[in-house]
């Protein structure tokens, strides 16, 4: 009855994966339905110069949406780094910022983006503010670029238009959000307008500076860009190119609404950079980085294999868990790798590749702090079974890091303006932290155990080897939650987008380097900690050496060849009462 149980959760398991693959992508997808968020956190990307964020909303739905003149639309805030404070950060009251967009100042610290809904006029009004964005070409969705716009990229490049075109448009044009032009709706609607000419739409004319267009640039900066209607809902399509060094950056798209009623909103975007490579600016070299890590991890695996082979006679259960972990590693890196090529390459993963990726991260992660739990109670080195709390522990732990594992999975795959995604976020962060506190008492109870076995055992140097070892491994795996918990973390909102790969090979690397040090420290063979057996004088050395590391232990002292002296004198008394 179990196994079927267990055979019944794995495929559910399964489905949910196939689910969730699909939204992994750079093609989003985010749907809201009678949402009363005032502020939704609908997507962050980085782009490098000719990137592009092609937006369309295909449905929206709210009610007296007369009534609710610039109090829906979007912002698209840029910043160099994910630490950066954005002006949504600092602004004190960000549900209506839509309203007071018109107070934001001219300076280097702000570069954002307004796109306000006016439902009467049907236009999306477009407000630039900040330095680095006042140039940024916003025009209406479609499928060529603007000719103008193409001759700037062609002077940069070299070549002709239609060369400039393919570069810049080199992607299918299925990577395009589908959108409904106003030919393919009710032609009857006296309320949808025609179709707009960006090269003809009007141009920016509430701040004079903005019309300051470089020499460089030959397109028009449109303030507006068509609004259109079908029955009871609204919907609209733009895209935003990144022509200057100036506009590269993250970018971080925010949907508004200042107002509590409910509404609804389907809303499609697609981001690329230049080749194009759908991965964000800070991602792309990740397939490299996971490849060459998968690389390195099967080498280390083939060595400890050929290593245990070498030393069968002194190895244990647990080395062999320890090299299931490796091949694991190994092959978690590798399928990662390629989720992120094929991501890189379509936009969209390949489904294999990411339900593979996922039961590999998943049954790592529960199989590492096994490991460590499993090292850190001393079983098989210092008890031969794990002991009652040990078990209450694993029963703990185990289950745990399998939800913290399918709480990073689920806010992978969903969508950030989603409602569940901060929540299930919020869960990852916790459970995982609470996971790392609780792998540390093993270890903790292991140390006072071999501190009292030093005391009373008669291989006292045995047990203070292993009692030195065992403050070691502690402290490494402190030293590697702290680093890849808080260090990473802290390592990737500071440095600028372009390198937040750094944070994965900074978390990499560490895990590589734990992995390395644990398994030569714990190695089978004769001159493993856990298997010489010293002599009198390493035993009295240890014995020195060791015990005055314990505070309990300060005040004793140690008396050298009692037994010895002690034998010697009786045979003395014996000498004498035999000549008498």
């Amino acid at each position: 009855m179990e196994a079927n149980n267990l055979c019944r959760l794995f495929r559910y398991f399964i489905v949910i994966l196939t689910i969730a693959s699909i939204c992994e992508t750079r093609k989003h997808k985010l749907k809201l339905k009678d949402d009363a968020r005032n502020l939704v956190d609908v997507s962050t990307f980085g782009f490098f110069k000719h990137g592009q964020l092609s937006i369309n909303i295909s449905t929206l739905v709210i009610p007296n949406a007369k009534l609710e003149q610039k109090s829906v639309g979007l912002t698209l805030d840029k910043s160099i780094s994910d630490g950066s404070a954005s002006y949504l950060e600092d602004h004190a009251d960000p549900r209506c910022i839509l309203e007071n967009n018109s107070g934001v100042a001219e300076n280097d610290s702000v570069a954002v983006v307004f796109f306000t809904f006016n439902f009467t006029n049907l236009t999306l009004n477009i407000n630039r503010r900040g330095h680095s964005v006042r140039h940024l070409h916003i025009f209406p969705m479609t499928k060529e670029l603007p000719d103008c716009l193409l001759q700037s990229v062609m002077r940069e490049k070299g070549g002709t238009v239609e060369k400039s075109r393919r570069d810049v448009q080199a992607g299918d044009d299925s990577a395009l959000p589908a959108f409904k032009t106003p030919q393919q709706t009710n032609t009857t609607d006296s309320n949808v307008p025609s179709k707009v000419d960006p090269t003809k739409a009007s141009l920016v004319t509430a701040d004079p500076s903005l019309t300051e267009i470089p020499k460089s640039v030959e397109c028009p900066l449109l303030n507006h860009v068509p609004v259109y209607r079908s029955k009871d809902y609204y919907y609209t399509s733009f895209r935003v190119y990144a022509l200057h060094d100036s506009e590269e950056g993250l970018y971080n798209l925010f949907f508004h609404h200042c107002k509590n009623s409910p509404i609804n909103l389907t809303v499609e975007i697609v981001e690329e950079n230049n080749g194009p490579n759908y991965l964000s600016a800070g991602d792309i070299p990740l397939p490299t980085l996971f490849l060459s890590m998968s690389f390195v991890y099967f080498i280390s695996a083939c060595y400890w294999f050929i290593y245990l082979r070498q030393h069968k006679e002194d190895v244990f259960k647990i080395h062999y868990l320890m090299f299931l972990l490796v091949v694991l590693k190994t092959l978690s890196l590798m399928f990662h790798a390629m989720d992120y090529h094929f991501i890189a390459v379509d936009g969209s993963p390949m489904e294999a590749f990411a339900i593979l990726f996922y039961i590999t991260y998943l049954t790592k992660g529960a199989l590492l702090f096994l490991n460590i739990a499993l090292i850190g109670s001393g079983w098989a080195f210092v008890k031969p079974i794990l002991s009652e709390k040990d078990k209450k522990l694993f029963i703990t732990v185990i289950p745990l890091q399998i939800l913290a594992n399918v709480a990073y999975i689920i806010t992978d795959t969903s969508e950030e303006g989603e409602s569940q995604y901060s929540t299930w976020k919020a869960v990852f962060v916790l459970v995982d932290i609470l996971c790392c506190g609780a792998i540390l008492y093993p270890v903790i109870w292991s140390i006072r155990h071999l501190q009292e076995a030093a005391t009373t055992d008669g291989k006292a140097a045995i047990s203070l080897s292993k009692l030195k070892l065992f403050r070691h491994f502690y402290t490494l795996v402190v030293c590697y939650i702290y680093f890849t918990r808080i260090i990473v973390y802290l390592l990737k909102v500071t440095v600028p987008f372009r390198y937040m790969w750094l944070d994965e090979f900074f978390f990499e690397l560490a895990t590589y380097i734990f992995f390395f040090i644990t398994a030569y420290k714990f190695r089978p063979g004769s001159d493993n900690p856990y298997l010489r057996l010293p002599s009198d004088d390493e035993d009295d050395m240890e014995m020195d050496e060791v015990l005055t590391e314990t505070g309990f232990t300060e005040t004793l002292t140690k008396l050298h060849n009692s037994n010895k002296s002690t034998t010697n004198a009786v045979q003395r008394e014996s000498s004498q009462s035999t000549s008498a």
